[in-house]
């Protein structure tokens, strides 16, 4: 938390209390003319601690001063040091102009939650949750100076569960005399945002510290009164996905030192409380293949208790040590020894598109549950092959893209289905992916397959996945700039076409048109994915990652565009084993597994529809017999 250097422009030295921190913070960020300066040297401060976002407090940028120009130095400054704000920290006013203008602040960053406090809420309770949903932004209310749930959820009131929740502070808990242990199980599924802070015990003397005296003088995580450890596992064990603050602000001295071990702590609390849920028997997989992805993968394994990563293997061998040194896991030799191991119950198929094939094939007839990157082939002949022989050995057999299981996506699939904007009859998706030469190590293989296959198959599964399988394409393309040059500029040609234009027609009756390149950059206004309807309209910005900001206009809005706030904390960018999770929870479950192979090999036979229709200028007809979509529960 930011506020953890509420005191720093006071030199450390804050008798009066947090109004005293608060004042004299306000006064040195404010001035348009040193912001730059003054902001970014608080970030590299965060930055240097060791953390990778931030929950940032009103008094480093006010909703009440902030110009337009304070905003964009601070997005500026945010993206340049690589810091994600997971929530805005303090006071959000009285009435419904300051509430909103707080809520305005939130929409520039892209700060999913207000976590402090308003009388709004009491005096205007239906203006406040307006305004929330209006702009997607969720109210968790700190509890301070509440000192228990009850108190709390009496002040939260019943209903609007999605827009209104809590910000647990765990010292002011303990600083009023409650068990913030038992005070986070009353509050429940009610908690958006968790503050994890430790106090010490109130002095028997005096201090002249406002805080000390009071019986609130914060200090290293574990050092304190408050069972952080136990909250921890509590959060686990619940599944809580929200944000967690580290936040320790002390009135006589520098709290850098204490917050960055902390952090350390932090991370072992929960890595132990993970362990402790595991089951007796998680999965074990193994990632074949470690290049560009394999470590986002393997991050994401290490996280999951009911998976376990055995090991790494690739033909470049420096590579799987390279993985296997960083996540853990042997180093196996050849694909012929991980499969020989019968501790491997799924191979992760991270190989280059051109292989993909041939290694499925070889893991299935091992006797091994594969889960693979896309696409699964690059024929639609050798995708439904796949799938044959995964059924006839009895095996499971699982795809990317899986990025239709993100939160946005659901979210905006959920209101689709509840009939927010009608019969849903046309799709505008954008895939402009840049040129992937100027930051990929390897790009002539993407180049070899083309767009289509790489990037356009994530809007069309996520549009398979909604409104089921197509039926008929027909497209245009063809090759923009055919002669490149990797990084180190080396030359290469470009094979498929790196320009194209489809529509798709859905047996439902939907109708799709999906661009897709490796020429247009990330700079163009022409992004995300729209989905048209009777009465409304719902977009993604992204239709990738999973904390995408989503929108909607309706009868309801009034035809103005409201931001929609996700069912559930989002992961943030793409949880690549997201679909691998599924699988080994399927497994063990003995249930359906949701990202099938089959759903795959029909994204690949619209993938080579297009680029038939392409080249002999002709519509395509697929089949739309063989893919059902999965149901999530």
């Amino acid at each position: 938390m930011s506020a953890n250097f509420v005191a720093r422009e006071l030199e450390y030295n804050m008798p009066d209390g947090w109004l005293q921190g608060d004042a004299a913070t306000q006064s040195h960020f404010k001035p348009l003319n040193t912001f730059r300066e003054r902001f970014e040297a608080m970030l590299v401060e965060v930055v240097e601690l060791g953390f990778e976002a931030i929950d940032l407090w009103t008094g480093h940028l006010d909703w009440n001063w902030a110009t337009p120009a304070h905003v964009a130095i601070a997005k500026d400054l945010l993206e340049e040091h690589g810091l994600r704000v997971v929530s805005y920290a303090g006071w959000f006013g009285a009435t419904a102009a300051e509430f909103e203008a707080a809520c305005l602040l939130c929409n520039e960053l892209e700060i999913p939650i207000l976590g402090g406090g308003t009388t709004l809420l009491e005096s205007d309770r239906e203006a406040a949750v307006s305004i929330l949903r209006r702009h997607g932004v969720i109210f968790a209310l700190e509890n301070h100076p509440e000192a228990s749930a009850g108190e709390v959820l009496a002040k939260l009131g019943d209903g609007d569960e999605d827009v209104i929740g809590v910000a647990v502070d765990t010292g002011w808990f303990a600083t009023q005399g409650s068990d913030a242990l038992e005070q986070m199980q009353a509050l429940g599924d009610r908690i958006r945002h968790v503050h994890l802070k430790d106090v010490l015990a109130k002095p028997a003397e005096k201090t002249g510290y406002f805080f000390k005296d009071m019986g609130h003088e914060t200090c290293e995580l574990g050092k304190g009164i408050v069972p952080i450890k136990n909250c921890i596992q509590y959060l686990v064990t619940q599944g809580y996905r929200g944000a967690v603050a580290i936040e320790h602000e002390p009135e006589d001295f520098d709290p850098r030192d204490d917050c960055r071990k902390s952090l350390g702590s932090v991370k072992g609390w929960f890595q132990e409380a993970t362990v402790a849920i595991a089951p007796e028997d998680p999965v074990g997989v193994v990632i074949v293949g470690c290049g560009n992805i394999a470590d986002r993968y393997a991050a994401q394994i290490n996280s999951y208790p009911h998976v376990r990563l055995l090991g790494t293997q690739d033909i470049d061998r420096s590579r799987a040590e390279k993985l296997a040194s960083e996540f853990g896991g042997k180093v196996y030799n050849s694909l012929e020894e991980v499969l020989a191991d019968e501790a491997v119950e799924i191979v992760v198929n991270l190989t280059i598109h051109h292989v993909h094939e041939a290694i499925i094939r070889q893991c299935l007839e091992a006797g091994k549950h594969v889960h693979t990157e896309k696409p699964l082939a690059l024929t639609s002949k050798g995708a439904w092959g796949l799938v044959e022989l995964a059924d006839q050995l009895e095996l499971r057999l699982s795809s990317a893209p899986t990025t239709w299981l993100g939160e946005a996506q659901q979210t905006v699939w959920r209101k689709i289905k509840e009939g927010a904007i009608g019969q849903p009859r046309v799709a505008y998706a954008e895939v402009n992916w840049g040129r992937i030469e100027s930051w990929h190590p390897n790009p002539a293989p993407f180049y070899a397959v083309g767009p289509v296959f790489d990037v356009a198959v994530y809007p069309l599964t996520l549009l398979t996945a909604f409104f089921g399988p197509a039926k008929r394409v027909i497209a245009g393309g063809g090759f923009l700039h055919r002669e490149r040059q990797t990084k180190e500029g080396k030359p290469f040609t470009v094979e498929s076409p790196d320009w194209t234009a489809a529509v798709v027609e859905f047996a439902s009756g939907m109708t799709a048109r999906v661009t897709s390149n490796f020429y247009v950059t990330w700079s163009t206004t022409q992004t995300g994915m729209e989905i048209h309807g009777d009465d409304g309209m719902v977009r993604m910005d992204r239709w990738d990652v999973f904390e995408s900001p989503a929108y909607i206009a309706n009868k309801e809005t009034g035809d103005k565009t409201w931001k929609l706030v996700p069912d559930s904390y989002p992961a943030p960018g793409i949880e690549f084993a997201r679909g691998l999770s599924d699988l080994a929870f399927a497994i063990r479950e003995e249930r359906p597994h949701l990202t099938t192979g089959s759903h795959a090999a029909h994204v690949v036979e619209i993938a080579e529809a297009i680029l038939t229709s392409i080249e002999e200028s002709r519509p395509v007809e697929v089949d739309a017999t063989r893919f059902r979509p999965a149901e999530l529960a």
